[in-house]
C-alpha cells in the first residue's frame, strides 16, 4: 500500500541528507530536489528499494513525509551504472555524484531520504466507451486475487467478496502491477464521480484513518443486519455520529455531496488533482450502509461472537 515512488508527492521537495559519524563536526551539505529532477532521482533509486529501511513518518516540514535510511555505497555504485541516455540533459547527475564523493570522504555511510506522502484516499473511475456493457473478465479477478492474496488494496480486509479494482482507475490497463482487489466499502471512495446525493456523505474525521473507517463501517453494517437489538442500536448511534461530521465538511467546502467532490477531481488537471487530494487528507466518505449491505461481504467474526471477544480482551488488558 506504500509503493515507491508512487507513494511520493512531488508537490514538495525530496530531501537527501547525510548521516555523519558521531565524532564528525563538519557541516555537510544536503540536497533538496524538486520536480522534475526529484522524479528522475526516485527512478534511479528503484534498483535499491530492497535495501531501503523505513524509519517512519515525519511532519517536521509541515506535511507528512516518509523517512527512509539508505546506504551511500550502493547509491554511488548505482550512479556509476547509469547510461548516458539516462543522464543526458539531467542537471542533477553531476551535483549528486559530487555530493556522494564528498559524503564518502567524510565517513558518511548512510543517507536520510525524506519524501512527502502522496495521499489518494479518493479516486475517479475513467470512462471507457463500451466498457460498461462488456464488464470485467472473471479471469482478471482471479488473477488479481492471486496477486494480492484477496486483501483489499486500501484497508487490508481479506474476503472472497472483494471486487476487482485497477490502481490507476483505467479498466483497460490489465498489467499485473495495475490489478488489485478492494472491499465494497473502500471501492465507493474509488468511484467518487459515480456517487449521487443518496449514496453517502463526505465527513471531516481527522481522528480516524481511512482503513479504520472502512472497518468500522463494515462492523456497523453487519451489526445492523445480523446483530441483536442492543448491537443494532449501537450501530445506529455510531452511524449517526459518523454522519454528523458532515457539518464540518459543509462549512469548509460548501457541500458534503460525494459526487460533487468526484466531479471536482474529474475536471482538475493532474497537478491540481494531486493538490486537492492532499487537502482532502482528513475527509472521508461515509457510504450509505444500505448500498453496501446489498452486496455480499462477510466478517471473520459474527456479531454473536463479539461479546466473548470483548470480554477476552478486557481480561488480557
Amino acid at each position: 500500500m506504500n509503493r515507491f515512488p508512487e507513494a511520493v508527492s512531488f508537490l514538495f521537495p525530496v530531501q537527501l541528507e547525510p548521516c555523519p559519524p558521531d565524532d564528525s563536526d563538519t557541516a555537510l551539505p544536503s540536497l533538496s530536489l524538486k520536480a522534475p529532477e526529484a522524479i528522475t532521482f526516485c527512478q534511479w533509486l528503484l534498483p535499491l528499494l530492497p535495501e531501503f529501511y523505513h524509519c517512519g513518518v515525519s511532519a517536521d516540514a509541515g506535511y507528512n513525509c516518509n523517512v527512509w535510511l539508505i546506504q551511500l555505497a550502493p547509491l554511488s555504485e548505482q550512479l556509476q551504472k547509469l547510461t548516458p541516455e539516462q543522464t543526458d540533459g539531467v542537471k542533477l547527475f553531476e551535483p549528486l555524484t559530487k555530493a556522494c564523493r564528498r559524503w564518502s570522504r567524510h565517513g558518511v555511510t548512510h543517507l536520510r531520504l525524506t519524501a512527502a506522502i502522496r495521499y489518494q484516499h479518493f479516486d475517479i473511475e475513467q470512462q471507457v466507451w463500451g466498457h460498461e456493457q462488456t464488464g470485467h473478465d472473471p479471469a482478471l479477478y482471479r488473477r488479481a486475487a492471486k496477486l494480492t492474496g484477496n486483501a483489499c488494496e486500501y484497508c487490508g480486509h481479506v474476503s472472497a467478496s472483494n471486487r476487482l479494482a485497477f490502481r490507476d482507475g483505467n479498466p483497460e490497463n490489465t498489467h499485473d502491477n495495475n490489478l488489485t482487489v478492494g472491499c465494497s466499502v473502500c471501492l465507493c471512495s474509488r468511484h467518487l464521480n459515480r456517487l449521487g446525493a443518496n449514496d453517502g456523505v463526505m465527513v471531516y474525521l481527522p481522528e480516524l484513518a481511512p482503513a479504520d473507517i472502512s472497518r468500522l463501517i463494515r462492523t456497523v453494517i453487519t451489526a445492523r443486519r445480523d446483530g441483536d437489538e442492543r448491537q443494532q442500536n449501537g450501530a445506529a448511534m455510531i452511524l449517526n455520529w459518523l454522519a454528523a461530521h458532515r457539518a464540518e465538511t459543509e462549512r469548509f467546502w460548501g457541500t458534503s455531496h460525494p459526487g460533487e467532490f468526484g466531479q471536482a477531481l474529474q475536471q482538475s488537471s493532474p497537478a491540481l488533482r494531486e493538490s486537492l487530494q492532499q487537502r482532502l487528507l482528513h475527509v472521508a466518505l461515509i457510504p450509505n450502509p444500505d448500498i453496501i449491505a446489498a452486496r455480499s461481504f462477510s466478517l471473520s467474526l459474527t456479531p454473536g461472537q463479539w461479546t466473548s471477544l470483548y470480554n477476552q480482551h478486557c481480561r488480557q488488558s
